[in-house]
């Protein structure tokens, strides 16, 4: 298949790692993938646009199919460049996202293209298993840019409340960046003996995966999460809040972080977008935390499990085999559609 795979803005972000891996995983089963401003005998290509579908331009050229993938991770689209995404999402012919909960604002929104849902995945390659020393100190992650969509703030607030300083455990808070809350835990909690301050997270985090026992996410909204099955595919077991797109996640591979009764406007982290995202329950957190810490054991295993489903299920081979599949289909249907009309 020939993919054009076009992308808004090549700046280090999960946008662009999502794009290289989808590159990397069609040109390893045979595909043929460009991504330039034009493409010659452009009948023979598909037209495939990932990120922010209001930065979209999608060509005038006679392509065989133009593909959207996108994600939202609120319930609505946002204000500023709403007509631009609903106008640039109805122009494709499949929209497809990484999420049964990632389709919801486009579901709700009047756009008539069909919507299909393919997850992403990880590298097995990069992300193997670590054979573990879960006897000595136990180490809690939380990765990924610090903020309040990820719950960032609830970690160490949980960690301080449920551990005492004596006690053989720590946990660790990476960012990519210096964000606003990173800097502010960092000020509260960085004198804190057991909790440490990462920024700048190596390009390859299976690193400081390996380095730690479980993976932290008490997230409010996600579109997909790539880090939880990096983690897993590691054989980290994971702390996982039940909300959104947690779809590939059960509790053989970690523990559930229940929600509270309370509700965060979406606004204040994602600018111009109304809604309310519910907040993981701080109790529950740290019940899980000392849990995994008490039952060592049994977060192995769970580790163990999670490692072994996500490389067999869960890989960008499987989410470019899926994405093509889904093509063919439009494709086929569109034949059956001319045919028809002859």
């Amino acid at each position: 298949m020939k993919i054009w795979l076009r992308l808004h803005g090549f700046e280090l972000c999960s946008w662009t790692f999502v794009w290289d891996n989808l590159k990397v995983a069609f040109e390893a089963q045979g595909d043929r993938v460009e991504f330039a401003e034009t493409v010659d005998d452009p009948e023979e290509w598909v037209e495939v646009w990932w990120g922010d579908p209001q930065f979209w331009q999608w060509s005038d050229l006679p392509v065989k199919a133009k593909i959207a993938l996108a994600l939202s991770e609120a319930h609505s689209i946002l204000k500023h460049g709403r007509e631009l995404v609903i106008s640039n999402l109805d122009e494709a012919d499949v929209i497809i996202c990484p999420s049964e909960f990632s389709t919801t604002a486009f579901k709700e929104a009047p756009i008539e293209t069909p919507i299909k849902v393919v997850w992403f995945g990880v590298d097995p390659k990069e992300y193997q298993y670590i054979d573990r020393d879960w006897n000595g100190r136990f180490k809690f992650l939380h990765g990924g840019v610090t903020q309040f969509r990820k719950g960032s703030w609830l970690v160490p607030e949980s960690f301080v409340g449920e551990f005492d300083e004596s006690e053989d455990v720590e946990l660790t808070i990476a960012s990519p960046k210096n964000t606003e809350m990173f800097m502010r835990l960092k000020a509260e909690y960085g004198q804190h003996p057991n909790i440490n301050f990462a920024c700048g997270m190596e390009e390859n985090t299976s690193t400081i995966y390996a380095q730690h026992h479980v993976y932290v996410s008490p997230h409010l909204s996600e579109g997909f999460g790539l880090m939880i099955p990096e983690a897993m595919a590691t054989g980290m077991s994971c702390l996982v809040s039940r909300c959104s797109s947690r779809e590939f996640f059960n509790k053989k591979y970690g523990w559930w972080i229940e929600m509270s009764e309370q509700y965060a406007p979406v606004f204040p982290c994602l600018i111009g977008t109304a809604g309310h995202w519910r907040v993981p329950d701080i109790g529950s957190l740290a019940g899980c935390m000392r849990e995994s810490f008490e039952l060592r054991e049994d977060a192995e295993e769970r580790g163990r499990l999670g490692s072994k489903y996500v490389r067999k299920s869960l890989t960008w081979d499987r989410t470019a085999i899926a994405i093509k599949k889904i093509i063919k289909e439009y494709l086929d249907e569109k034949n059956i559609g001319n045919s028809a009309r002859i």
